[in-house]
This record gives C-alpha cells, sequence and structure tokens, in this order.
C-alpha cells in the first residue's frame, strides 16, 4: 500500500525514475526486512511501530512500515535521497 501523498509524487517523476522505483519496491513484497536482499535498514524511531528505509538506486529514499500480521507493506515516504537526509538526517 502507498499513501496518497507518495503516489502521486511518484506519478510526477519522469517514467525512467518511476520504473526503477516501482522494480526496486517489488522486492518488498518478497521480503520487506532488512538483510542481504537491497539496501534496507531499520530504523531508530520513538514511534510505537517500527519504520523501515530503503534506498533506491543512489538517487532515491522509501520510508515504509509493515503489518506482519495482515502482511502488508505501507510505503509512508518516497523523497529524494537529499530530501531525507534535511528531513531526517543522515540516515
Amino acid at each position: 500500500m502507498v499513501d496518497k501523498q507518495e503516489l502521486e509524487f511518484l506519478n510526477s517523476l519522469d517514467t525512467k525514475d518511476q520504473r526503477i522505483i516501482k522494480d526496486k519496491l517489488n522486492i518488498l513484497q518478497d521480503n520487506p526486512y532488512p538483510g542481504q536482499d537491497g539496501d534496507k535498514e531499520k530504523l531508530r524511531t520513538n514511534e510505537k511501530r517500527e519504520s523501515y528505509r530503503l534506498h533506491i538506486a543512489r538517487s532515491f529514499t522509501v520510508i515504509y512500515t509493515i503489518n506482519p500480521d495482515k502482511k502488508i507493506v505501507y510505503i509512508t515516504h518516497i523523497m529524494t535521497i537529499e530530501r531525507a537526509h534535511r528531513r531526517y538526517g543522515r540516515i
């Protein structure tokens, strides 16, 4: 699932960037947790639910949460790496 605003951002990108991001997001279907397959990392936050980030092609960052009971990955943010660094510091 993707947040509506983030979907609008994704759709505003050029076709090549959209394809790269969507292809990389597909790996979250099989394994959304950090490990060997992709640049995924658990974030240290003060919130109740755990958040994760995925770097894509050294250009974009995706922030997401996981509902293991329902087997749902929810994309909360899609942004450029520069914007992510400004917003969250070096993550």
